[in-house]
């Protein structure tokens, strides 16, 4: 399963890995079932350890695979609303995609607690599990957090012909293109010669 590590890394926003979690020409689908879904938002850092622990402790295999396909459905319901929002639609997301996140919030929350001892102690934010469909709220809450804190205008897809993939371009002059210049960017170079030593040629 390590292959499947480097593409996380890629997008540079958990919302965008979540559209990038679909199968590709590159990829398998990274939410096959619900241990796939939990493992995915672990490696993504959506949930730690004791989270996953607590999920699979708590819900059945047949209650995360359901948890899996809300999650799949999900995905591709905010996939055109983020290529809308990029674009600079000023209607996207709109109030029945908002109304939705906020449906999945309502089946879950936080709970604060004091964790550590001694004089080494913080408080932090823990999610509350009540249903499977629960396991849904980190995946919205990164959704959320884009649309809220993020800058459409870093928000893009891969220029790499038919590449699927999204990233949040971070670099200092926000002329990023590819979605890994080992794959999609290389590739792109390689047709660049090609074409100029058929030119030359000509």
């Amino acid at each position: 399963m390590e292959p499947e590590l480097p593409l996380l890394g890629l997008s540079d926003h958990p919302a965008l890995a979540f559209l990038n979690t679909a199968a590709t020409a590159e990829s398998a689908e990274l939410i096959p079932d619900g241990a796939g879904f939990v493992r995915w938002l672990e490696l993504t850092g959506l949930i730690d350890e004791q989270d996953r622990a607590a999920v699979l402790d708590h819900f059945s295999a047949d209650e995360l695979d359901a948890a899996a396909l809300e999650a799949v459905a999900l995905r591709e319901r905010l996939r055109p609303v983020v290529r809308a929002w990029a674009d600079g639609d000023p209607a996207a997301p709109d109030e029945p995609f908002l109304a939705a996140l906020n449906a999945v919030f309502a089946t879950s929350g936080h709970n604060r607690q004091v964790v550590g001892s001694g004089a080494d102690l913080d408080l932090e934010d823990r999610w509350t599990w009540t249903t499977p469909q629960s396991l849904l709220a980190p995946a919205a809450e990164a959704a959320a957090d884009l649309f809220v804190h993020g800058d459409r205008s870093l928000v893009r897809n891969c220029e790499g012909p038919e590449c699927p993939l999204w990233f949040y371009d971070r670099t200092k002059a926000h002329r990023r293109r590819w979605c890994s210049m080992a794959t999609c960017g290389n590739r792109a170079k390689v047709r660049d010669f090609r074409a100029r030593a058929t030119k030359d040629v000509q």
